[in-house]
């Protein structure tokens, strides 16, 4: 048996890591352009003001590089005012679209660079002049779009390590006295790199934060499906997929609440098939479960979309029948008496025929009576269908003593 390398849990991870944050990078994307448009709010008139105060400023007389300063930084607010009012409609636009597309990704990447772009070139305006906020600009900016904007490792690393080299590099182009290069030099190093490890801690945490969402999301989702699940089969019957008796008890005695107040009649047919063990005993129980599925599917069938169908158990089956009379009931339980005579069960091939009895019962227009009692006479006229001989419908009226306790 071949070890596996030492390095292969890193590798795997690594791996691991990747693909996890190939899922996080669109949520984090389209955060970052969220923020970045409230950003956008709040930097577009401070940046419109300052370009107005410096565009107001004028130099003494003794220090004419001041006035060339104000000039120089008034004319990259007006720049910026103008960049981040575009950038800010670009992901407005982005942010509806309600998908990280990779516009959306490369805006994101973009922005960052612009602005910490011009953070670099105000630090270095000031430093020139020896005035305004020297380095503070481009450690603000690094470190601000460190946090706010939500940036994987593989493109923050880049990022920022190539904003120390254009600042280091644009250090070295400007007119500043030798003196100040090492600590500057030291200052443009940390600057991103402090900027880098926010980026890395705040990136670490939002995706922790969005996998964890997604797992408690996934877990609610299955919670629901197996609520479904246990809510179904707590009604149903698991073999014919047919309401089960006590569903059906209580959908029944609703309908008959219902048919009180509305002053129509309601009947029940009972089900039984005919020499159903037989089928069991000869065929095979795999047999009789195909045998009750197709009947319940020939019951489903032959009755309107208001009535209900459902299982009682073994061979029994029932049928609510709303707003229908004696006669009319009847007739449904004549015809499915011949649906289920008539289409016979084909099992590998074989037709195996089948015959039911029914019996019917119900109540009369604006009749009280709890579905005990209408259940009760129905299986007395299935009785009789039975000793008549099977695969017939007899018809059972609920006796006065039922009647005289109906229900509340």
């Amino acid at each position: 048996m071949n070890k596996a390398p030492w390095y292969q849990p890193y590798v795997d991870w690594f791996w691991l890591t990747k693909q996890e944050y190939d899922v996080v990078q669109g949520e984090g994307t389209m955060e970052s352009l969220r923020r970045f448009r409230w950003v956008a709010c709040l930097m577009v008139p401070l940046h419109l003001a300052m370009a107005i105060l410096l565009d107001a400023y004028h130099a003494p007389a003794e220090h004419p590089e001041l006035q060339v300063w104000a000039s120089l930084v008034g004319r990259a607010h007006w720049t910026a005012a103008a960049l981040v009012s575009v950038c800010g409609v670009a992901a407005h636009y982005c942010l509806r679209q309600a998908r990280a597309s990779a516009a959306a990704i490369t805006l994101q990447i973009l922005v960052a660079i612009a602005y910490i772009y011009l953070g670099a070139y105000l630090s270095i305006a000031d430093l020139v002049a020896n005035a305004g906020a020297g380095l503070s600009s481009f450690m603000l900016i690094c470190i601000m779009f460190g946090v706010l904007s939500l940036m994987r490792p593989a493109i923050s690393v880049p990022l920022f390590f190539g904003a120390y080299l254009v600042f280091a590099y644009m250090l070295r182009q400007a007119p500043i006295a030798p003196m100040h290069n090492n600590s500057l030099n030291i200052m443009a190093f940390f600057s991103p790199l402090l900027a880098l490890v926010a980026s890395v801690m705040v990136w670490n945490q939002f995706a922790k934060a969005v996998m964890l969402r997604r797992q408690l999301s996934r877990s609610n989702q299955a919670l629901v499906a197996q609520q479904r699940e246990l809510a179904f089969l707590a009604a149903h019957d698991t073999l014919t997929g047919l309401i089960n008796r006590r569903e059906f008890m209580r959908q029944a005695q609703q309908e008959l609440n219902r048919a009180v107040r509305a002053t129509v009649p309601t009947h029940c047919v009972m089900v039984d098939l005919d020499y159903f063990k037989t089928v069991n005993d000869v065929h095979g129980h795999p047999v009789g479960d195909a045998m009750l599925q197709h009947v319940a599917a020939v019951l489903r069938r032959g009755v309107r979309s208001t009535d209900t169908v459902a299982r009682l158990g073994g061979e029994e089956f029932i049928v609510l029948l709303p707003d229908t009379a004696r006669q009319g009931a009847c007739d449904v339980a004549e015809k499915l008496r011949l649906l289920v005579r008539t289409e016979p069960l084909v099992y590998l091939g074989v037709a195996l025929p089948m015959t039911a009895s029914f019996g019917v019962s119900g109540t009369t227009q604006g009749q009280k009576v709890a579905i005990e009692c209408i259940y009760a006479a129905a299986d007395r006229a299935l009785y009789v269908a039975k000793q008549l001989g099977r695969d017939q419908v007899q018809y059972a009226v609920p006796e006065p003593s039922e009647l005289a306790a109906p229900p509340a």
